[in-house]
């Protein structure tokens, strides 16, 4: 570990968020359109309202809890977790979780594996598992792999929602569902119909820390669900509106380039040029937002529900974040 490490000004990991100097070592550029979109989003405001004259379902979003129980679950009509429910991977630990999730009230549970619950991937379960033939019992729990399911509420409202526990490569043999950085396991697999994607990876850029998966991204931009939750990356906890515009996409192309350095950064490149193209569609963007729509707007909501407070192995004190559609 280096010096600076020690003293806190550079990250020891990938997973943990990024200091001031690690922004501005890596690249300049970068930071300053990561923190101006962040404040783009918040002058645009959430894009996803509940319907008007019908009654609003609530959803509560859980994601890594690791073995561990939550206290004080928001009472809601529909419950996901996003996978990571244990670390093992064993089928006793993901039974406890399953048992504790499957005593809340909530009238439909949905679940998906995360790479650490990997006696859901046959080529990941563990050896006494398999030998012992080991099973778990999803009791009332929604359990999706790569499937949909659509689920019925008070008032005749209906949602459709799409789930698969599919990551990019962050462990060995013993880690669930995971693919390589050159397969697109994504391409045409989401339904068009889907108005709710659950899956444990971010799509990169949104939420990730800069390490979820671009063939993701590249997939929702074409299906654009409703609400789109996951989890893995414990610093990217939070809540992000998603416009599917240019203002969008231009920060998706900034944030995609190589980093350069502060040096590099600062001398003439073309990124200036996509730069200044971003800065007029984030202009553009508020501008029509609220003198042309009156602050309507039509766009989705991208949700990492991570519990744990970090690398730190315990649970945020933050609640579990609810939606309403």
């Amino acid at each position: 570990m280096g010096l600076l490490v020690k003293l806190g000004l550079r990250r020891p990991m990938e997973w943990e968020r990024p200091t001031v100097l690690d922004w501005l070592l890596n690249s300049p550029l970068q930071a300053l359109v990561f923190h101006l979109y962040l404040l783009v989003l918040w002058l645009r405001g959430n894009p996803v309202k509940s319907p008007r004259n019908r009654q609003p379902i609530k959803i509560v979003l859980l994601s890594d809890t690791h073995d561990s129980i939550v206290e004080n679950v928001p009472d809601g009509d529909l419950l996901i977790h996003c996978g990571d429910m244990v670390n093992d991977g064993s089928a006793a630990s993901i039974q406890k979780q399953v048992d504790w999730l499957a005593s809340l009230p909530h009238q439909h549970k949905v679940v998906i594996c995360g790479n650490h619950d990997s006696w859901f991937d046959i080529s990941a379960r563990r050896e006494e598992d398999t030998l012992g033939k080991k099973k778990v019992n999803m009791k009332d729990l929604h359990y999706l792999e790569r499937k949909s399911i659509t689920l019925a509420f008070q008032g005749g409202r209906k949602l459709n929602i799409y789930g698969a526990p599919d990551i990019p490569q962050c462990g060995g043999s013993e880690h669930a569902f995971q693919y390589t950085s050159d397969q697109n396991l994504w391409d045409g697999t989401i339904p068009l119909d889907t108005e709710i994607l659950v899956t444990h990876t971010p799509p990169q850029h949104h939420l990730d820390l800069g390490i979820g998966c671009p063939h993701l991204l590249q997939e929702i931009w074409r299906k654009k669900p409703k609400l789109h939750v996951f989890g893995h990356v414990h610093w990217g906890r939070g809540v992000q509106p998603i416009y599917w515009d240019e203002c969008q996409r231009s920060y998706e192309k900034i944030m995609s380039l190589p980093k350069r350095g502060p040096i590099l950064d600062l001398l003439p490149h073309r990124a200036w040029l996509d730069l200044w193209w971003f800065l007029w569609y984030a202009i553009i963007s508020v501008l029509w937002h609220w003198f042309m729509l009156g602050g309507a707007a039509n766009g989705s909501v991208m949700v990492n529900a991570a519990m744990q407070h970090g690398t730190s192995g315990k649970l945020t004190k933050r609640p579990p974040i609810t939606v309403e559609l």
